[in-house]
């Protein structure tokens, strides 16, 4: 009898400890599902190319937007309220690039400050697969995909970024068309809400 009482035991026991193992493993794989982003070859396809109608590279539509009297240049930035001040966009043209040419955009909420920018009529500036402050990561995931970096993780906060370099862009041929090199973008949320991004080309 004590035998198969020591038999019973020990079996409960490897019983468990299996059972731990497999919670753990399943745990692990959970994690690298949720994280998967962050070391996966995968390729980023689904570039953001325009924000409030305003096109990377495409002087047409900044003159459509802000108008053709304001003169740009290069290495300036040129900053724009929203409606009620509530978000400022800032519009960055390189060197080389030609007139009201932008090659990167930067929005974000404005502070209270008034700094004397000029205001479109715009609510919301938004790009043209829907991104806008605000947001929650599973929103921004869902419009761009998983091919993200995950920065400067912090309790709170995140960011993520995503990038794209030649000659990878097989699928939209962005680079090869605007002859730049890299695409990037970056999504900065505070307790899972969007308070800062930016996209563009990187400066070659």
């Amino acid at each position: 009898m004590p035998r198969i009482f020591i038999s019973i035991f020990l079996f409960g026991v490897f019983a468990k400890c299996n059972n731990e193992s497999e919670k753990t493993s399943s745990k692990a794989e959970i994690s690298s599902t949720n994280e998967i982003s962050k070391d996966s070859p995968c390729t980023f396809f689904n570039p953001d190319t325009s924000i409030a109608n305003i096109m990377l590279r495409y002087p047409k539509s900044t003159i459509a937007v802000i108008g053709e009297k304001e003169k740009y240049y290069a290495d300036e930035k040129y900053h724009y309220y929203s409606t009620m001040y509530r978000e400022t966009l800032t519009l960055t043209p390189y060197p080389g690039d030609s007139e009201k040419s932008i090659s990167l955009f930067q929005i974000e909420f404005s502070d209270k400050t008034n700094y004397g920018y000029k205001e479109l009529n715009i609510d919301t500036f938004k790009t043209e697969k829907g991104i806008k402050l605000g947001m929650s990561k599973k929103q921004i995931i869902e419009k761009l995909g998983n091919c993200y970096v995950a920065k400067d993780s912090t309790n709170g906060y995140i960011e993520l970024y995503y990038r794209l370099e030649y000659p990878n862009d097989s699928k939209t041929k962005l680079l090869e068309r605007q002859n730049m090199p890299i695409y990037y973008a970056s999504y900065k949320l505070w307790k899972d809400k969007l308070e800062k991004f930016e996209f563009g080309f990187e400066y070659p």
